[in-house]
């Protein structure tokens, strides 16, 4: 998927990090979704209209207050604002533009209309081009979206009655029991072919007539893959319909069908799991003074590399805003990896060293920065990287 920068337009965006979304929306609408660009036109006849999401966006941070932060944008600032507007955006709880599955796994909100109003699927559709936007960057996000969702984003398919154990664990297998129940059990549950419509909150016929019609032995395996169809494609229809526009705006059908579904959220959100230290170590890079032979360096990754599964992933989402590993391996991290030596880089001596080595680690995530103090040994490491990562108390910007 190669294109030429030159033919890209570049979008220069001010961001109030207290409105991420709406503000993010109103900037780049334009360049994404086609109602926007209609009204566009209309707006400013004697002006070049918006271009695609393709080229360079340089974002400028404002404080709650509408004050510029310092700062300029290399790429960097543009990672911090993606994952801000994702992490916003996809919250069920924020904005109810996503539902929640028993496993965490998000998808889009059949009930969106009814928690957004008449602009959801513009919401949406916005939200697949910045997601699009992502995958064409290489950029990954911390976005765990639904199995029978990500089959859907890939090619566009209807989801199959396997698809429903991915959204309702629970509600598949009790389906699935339907079916082998001997067939006065069937009878006695008092089933019709009906189903909650989540739009409305209201019942909707699975098939004409369905309300009258009883579920039997003879017509249970019907009524099973109609439910099916119903929760998975027929109530969110609408909905991903306009997410997958917006993501294929950026990212080619025919370059996605190269993915199973499996590998999609991959490339979306990367691998979880224990990293590879040694990967991590090899693709790193070093600023400050440090080194890979560097003492504290060694110990960084002794350290890490006794961290628990769960340790790990955290120290990833401190440093980058993404738990899990490039579908690639750490090579492909954009940008990389870096460890840098906080404090005071030349030879620091008595209260000077003991002051660095009292400081905490920090990080900026919009540089995959890691900013570690001289600390002498392993276990002063792992000491200080846990307490800040778990504290939550190491963020930097700067």
């Amino acid at each position: 998927m190669v294109e030429s920068w030159g033919l890209a337009p570049e979008h220069h965006i001010q961001i109030n990090r207290g409105r991420v979304f709406d503000d993010a929306l109103a900037a780049l609408g334009p360049a994404v979704l086609s109602g926007d660009q209609a009204t566009w036109r209309r707006e400013h006849p004697d002006e070049r209209p918006p271009g695609s999401l393709k080229g360079i966006v340089r974002v400028q941070f404002t404080n709650e207050h509408g004050v510029e932060e310092a700062g300029v944008d290399g790429g960097g600032l543009f990672k911090d604002f993606l994952n801000d507007l994702i992490a916003e955006a996809f919250d069920p709880v924020k904005t109810g533009l996503f539902a929640e599955t028993p496993d965490r796994t998000l998808y889009p909100n059949p009930a969106s209309v009814r928690r957004c109003g008449p602009d959801h699927l513009r919401k949406l559709e916005f939200l697949g081009a910045m997601l699009g936007k992502a995958v064409y960057e290489g950029i990954l996000v911390d976005l765990p979206l639904a199995g029978f969702f990500l089959a859907k984003l890939r090619d566009g398919r209807p989801p199959e009655l396997n698809d429903l154990a991915t959204l309702d664990p629970e509600l598949y297998h009790h389906l699935l029991s339907l079916k082998r129940l001997p067939p006065h059990q069937v009878e006695d549950l008092f089933l019709h072919f009906t189903a909650t419509d989540a739009s409305t909150a209201g019942d909707v016929e699975l098939a004409p007539g369905g309300s009258d019609v009883r579920v039997t032995a003879f017509n249970r395996t019907r009524y099973v893959h109609l439910m099916a169809h119903h929760l998975l494609h027929r109530q969110v229809r609408s909905q991903s319909d306009a997410f997958v526009r917006g993501f294929r705006s950026l990212v080619a059908p025919r370059w996605l069908r190269v993915f199973a579904p499996a590998e999609l959220r991959l490339l979306i959100a990367g691998a979880g799991g224990r990293i590879d230290v040694g990967d991590l170590a090899r693709s790193a890079t070093y600023s400050g003074g440090y080194a890979p032979d560097h003492p504290t360096v060694v110990a960084l990754w002794q350290a890490v590399n006794e961290f628990t599964e769960e340790e790990q992933r955290e120290l990833l989402r401190f440093v980058t805003a993404c738990p899990n590993t490039p579908l690639l391996g750490f090579g492909q991290l954009t940008p990389p990896f870096c460890v840098h030596r906080a404090g005071m880089t030349g030879g620091s001596r008595g209260s000077e060293a003991d002051a660095d080595t009292a400081r905490l680690p920090t990080a900026a995530t919009c540089m995959n920065l890691l900013k570690l103090p001289p600390y002498r040994t392993k276990e002063q490491v792992r000491k200080k990287l846990l307490y800040a990562i778990k504290s939550g108390s190491g963020f930097d910007l700067s």
